[in-house]
């Protein structure tokens, strides 16, 4: 087996792309090709453009909500995770609209589970320092100490680096911008200050009317508004009670919710729309009967429709069966579409012992590039069976083409041609891309480690994630966001 060393001296020991493994051969395993192999055991992972999972920093500090010509609002929360953490995200929930949390270092650890509950509810996190200090007036390894500690913590606990920074007071100079920059960090400011750590726990009428008509006046006359709030360690009644009417007042005016990466896509990015994304498929007729062993390959080959000697006719992939029909005691079955439209099992003496619950007649048996089983015709789908891989499980591999996908088939994770890694919502849009300079026919492997590698067909890494410890495999989870967890479900990594 070949290893890549670190630049941090950590071994990539499974980037197992190597002659001994087999993906495609095996029977039950979908697919043709081997993946790409290592190009030496000397290799190193310096060679790669960015471990970060942050896009390129934006140049200088940023005074206004991301958008371009639709009128668009940023939510933003200094100084947490606080007393009213909580309070605060379901408020954003029962609205649906992202926001973006700037948390500091010490709140991060004297309250950790508001920082992971934030992040797997789909909001974005930020850096606000370790104790709050102004960076000014530090030296310049203490203004690198009191950045980089936070980002060290919030791998730690959901795995994600910091994609911006927030100084305390809004005080930065030249070093600043350079120390977020070399972090992967963009540097935001705001442009709406609602003043609410003023109220200083107070939740009078006062304070609640005079946050809202701060957010009002300041806010809209802006094409893009970048709201400060906060969400400190003391409770923030008037906040909660604004936050609200807040949030009305930028709906009635049409504003798109957006967080500092720009998504505008709501909290649950895979909504079950019935939509899925646009793929090729493979088609059989009725004419085609399929014996032990035979069957028909998805067009990208991530996955095979293959009858098997036991009885059962199943969809497989790499990783193994994702979908199968409970017939394994009949060996030697055969499979087709019958003229009527459905799809049966067959037992040696023609007998069905199991048929597709609709069908009908004219119908063609289709297999998916994303892993859909389905009948249709003239246009109409009369069943469906979504066989999708759901996980990547250490050592696996996608290549280019391949993707995984949420159960209901709405988001999907993507190994593009080109040779990025796309995070995509079917109703949204791509969420995420992985950064660098993409290398085209790239295959995705997961290390043991914890790390993701996209890796070129000449077996050269060009991007890997952050990860620190032991994983068990990659997931996509319902609010849009594709994590990486080892065996007691902690996040190793995941997408900002």
């Amino acid at each position: 087996m070949l290893t890549l060393k670190y630049v941090a001296g950590r071994t990539l020991s499974s980037v197992i792309l190597a002659s001994a493994v087999v993906l495609l051969g095996n029977v039950g395993v979908a697919g043709a090709s081997s993946g790409p192999t290592i190009a030496s055991a000397g290799s190193t992972l310096a060679s790669v453009g960015t471990w970060s999972s942050c896009p390129e920093p934006l140049a200088g500090a940023q005074y206004q909500a991301p958008g371009e010509s639709q009128p668009t609002v940023a939510l933003t929360f200094d100084d947490g995770p606080g007393a009213s953490t909580a309070a605060i995200v379901r408020i954003l929930q029962s609205f649906n609209v992202r926001a973006s949390f700037f948390n500091i270092g010490i709140n991060e650890v004297s309250d950790p589970t508001d920082v992971v509950a934030e992040a797997r509810d789909g909001f974005t996190l930020n850096d606000h320092s370790w104790t709050h200090p102004a960076l000014t007036s530090l030296s310049s390894s203490g203004e690198w100490s009191q950045i980089a500690a936070v980002a060290s913590e919030q791998r730690a606990l959901v795995g994600s680096s910091p994609c911006g920074l927030r100084p305390p007071y809004g005080a930065y100079d030249a070093t600043t911008l350079a120390d977020a920059r070399a972090q992967s960090m963009s540097l935001w400011m705001w442009n709406v200050d609602t003043e609410d750590w003023k109220a200083q726990g107070s939740g009078t009428a006062y304070w609640v009317q005079r946050i809202v008509s701060l957010a009002e006046s300041e806010g809209g006359s802006q094409l893009h508004p970048l709201v400060l709030l906060h969400n400190q360690v003391i409770p923030m009644p008037a906040t909660l009670a604004a936050l609200p009417l807040i949030i009305r007042y930028f709906e009635a005016r049409h504003y798109h919710f957006v967080d500092l990466l720009g998504r505008s896509a709501p909290l649950n990015a895979c909504p079950s729309l019935g939509g899925g994304f646009a793929h090729a498929a493979t088609l059989a007729t009725s004419a085609r009967v399929w014996s032990a062993g035979e069957g028909i390959t998805s067009p990208s080959r991530q996955y095979t429709l293959r009858q098997f000697a036991n009885g059962a006719l199943a969809v497989v992939a790499d990783s193994g069966v994702t979908w199968s029909t409970p017939t394994t005691r009949h060996p030697g079955a055969r499979s087709r579409v019958l003229p009527s439209g459905y799809l049966v099992v067959q037992s040696r003496d023609g007998r069905i012992v199991w048929q597709s619950a609709t069908g009908h007649r004219g119908d063609h048996l289709a297999l998916g590039d994303d892993g859909s089983l389905l009948l249709e015709s003239g246009g109409h789908v009369w069943w469906r069976v979504n066989a999708a891989a759901t996980s990547l499980k250490a050592g696996e591999v996608l290549h280019s083409g391949w993707s995984l996908e949420t159960a209901n088939g709405e988001c999907r994770l993507y190994v593009s041609p080109a040779g990025h890694l796309l995070l995509q919502s079917a109703a949204y849009g791509t969420l995420w891309t992985s950064p660098g300079v993409a290398r085209s026919h790239s295959s995705l492997v997961l290390d043991p480690r914890g790390d993701l590698v996209l890796v070129s067909p000449e077996g050269a890494p060009t991007w890997a994630s952050e990860s620190g410890g032991r994983a068990t495999q990659l997931t996509l989870d319902p609010v849009g966001r594709a994590y990486v967890a080892n065996s007691l479900g902690h996040w190793e990594w995941s997408t900002p």
